[in-house]
């Protein structure tokens, strides 16, 4: 099975519909999963959509040094996805700020049995020998291993005990150093990360404030549902 997830406030659900829009467009995905902060999400969505309410949930206190890090909550939820897809193995999880322009099927084939994740690494970690650091604004996790190893549960702890600049993104890369895979480039197409040349299948537009006026983002928020699924 093919799961993808993407996780959000309210505020992000609108962007969240057309970044999955776009990914089941152009992809075999069986199943998508929006971790959301509802019982039900405000508008009809097809049958391969599993929404998930994390809105009850005490893994990350309020209090917490991370909670209230980079725009929102809901991104440590990512480091919580073993515990929210206990029935998921592996998942590719999205943000809210990335396109789909081709067929990302080949994510699900990266072999990652003896990783904990795969991303593209980042510009930055080249001045840091040594270390490889993935953005993890799209990566493929294996969930499995991640509870298996109790390595999921020690991200968790981590991200409620030290403060990151990049929360869940920073306690995965640091936690699971030697566990790593390499995801080409073109899976994630954003400015923070070493290019490889590899064709472009995503676009990430990273923070960029005027994204939502890109023409692909136009193009699949006003495409339906029943549209992007006969594609």
């Amino acid at each position: 099975m093919r799961h993808a997830v993407y996780c959000a406030t309210r505020n992000l659900y609108a962007d969240m519909e057309t970044a999955a829009k776009s990914l089941v467009a152009n992809s075999d995905v069986d199943v998508v999963h929006f971790v959301i902060e509802d019982a039900e999400f405000p508008r009809p969505l097809p049958d391969i959509v599993q929404c998930h309410d994390v809105s009850g949930q005490a893994l990350f206190p309020k209090d917490g040094p991370n909670y209230l890090k980079r725009w929102t909550w809901m991104v440590l939820m990512r480091a919580a996805l073993h515990r929210v897809l206990p029935d998921v193995d592996r998942v590719l999880s999205l943000d809210c700020d990335t396109i789909c322009t081709g067929d990302m099927s080949p994510v699900w084939d990266l072999d990652i049995d003896n990783c904990y994740f795969a991303g593209v690494p980042e510009r930055w970690a080249l001045d840091r020998p040594g270390l490889f650091y993935c953005n993890v604004g799209v990566a493929y996790w294996n969930l499995g291993l991640l509870r298996e190893t109790g390595k999921g549960d020690e991200i968790i702890d981590v991200l409620n005990v030290h403060e990151f600049a990049w929360p869940d993104q920073d306690a995965a890369n640091y936690l699971c150093q030697g566990f790593i895979g390499r995801m080409p480039t073109g899976f994630n197409s954003c400015p923070f990360v070493i290019q490889d040349g590899t064709p472009q299948r995503l676009v990430h537009y990273a923070a960029r404030n005027d994204w939502r006026n890109e023409p692909e983002v136009r193009y699949y928020r006003t495409m339906s549902w029943a549209e992007a699924m006969r594609r």
